[in-house]
C-alpha cells in the first residue's frame, strides 16, 4: 500500500472522510464529465470549462466563474496509482504568482465508516510549495470546499444545493 506524502514545510495537508470506496473516489477525481458537478469551492462557483487527460504526463485545465470573475487552474499529473494516490503540478492562469511550482498530492485510503454501511476513504490532500501564509490560507480553504463537495457528489448529493448558506472552509 502506498504511504501517504509527508507533510513539508510550506505546505497545506488536509484530510476528509468520503462515504465512498477509495476506487470511486479516485475515478471521481479523473472524470471530466463529472468534474463541473462537484470541483468548487463553495455554491457560488462554478466550472465552465474542463480539460483533463488522466495519464502521467497529462495535461489537465478547470476553468471557474465566481463572483470576482474567471479563474483557471490547471497543471500536469506526476503520479497516478489507481485507487490509491494522484499526483500533479498545480497553477493559475491568472495569478501565477499564488501557486508557481506547487504540487498536489492526493491519497486515497481505505477507512471505517462511522456514518453507517458502506465503504469509505480517507482522502489526504497535500499541497506543497506554498511559499507564504497567504498562498496556504487560501489554498486551504479553496481545497477544503473541493473536498466537502466532493464527499457529498460520490454520495450522490448535490454538492451545491448541501452547501447552500454555508460559508468557505467550514
Amino acid at each position: 500500500m502506498t504511504e501517504p506524502t509527508a507533510q513539508p514545510e510550506n505546505a497545506v495537508r488536509l484530510n476528509k472522510l468520503v462515504q465512498a470506496a477509495p476506487q470511486k473516489v479516485y475515478d471521481t477525481w479523473l472524470d471530466a464529465s463529472q468534474y463541473a458537478k462537484w470541483f468548487a469551492p463553495e455554491p457560488g462557483v462554478t466550472c465552465t470549462g474542463i480539460t483533463l487527460d488522466a495519464t502521467v504526463g497529462g495535461t489537465f485545465s478547470v476553468v471557474m466563474q465566481t463572483p470576482n470573475g474567471t479563474h483557471t487552474g490547471e497543471g500536469v499529473f506526476t503520479e497516478l496509482i489507481p485507487g490509491r494516490r494522484i499526483a500533479f503540478t498545480w497553477g493559475w492562469v491568472e495569478h501565477p504568482e499564488m501557486a508557481e511550482g506547487s504540487t498536489v498530492t492526493l491519497d486515497f485510503l481505505d477507512a471505517d465508516n462511522p456514518y453507517g454501511d458502506g465503504p469509505a476513504t480517507e482522502v489526504i490532500l497535500t499541497h506543497a510549495g506554498l511559499d507564504t501564509a497567504v498562498k496556504r490560507s487560501e489554498h486551504t480553504g479553496g481545497w477544503w470546499g473541493c473536498l466537502k463537495s466532493l464527499g457529498y457528489f460520490v454520495r450522490g448529493v448535490d454538492p451545491r444545493e448541501a452547501m447552500a448558506g454555508q460559508t468557505a472552509g467550514a
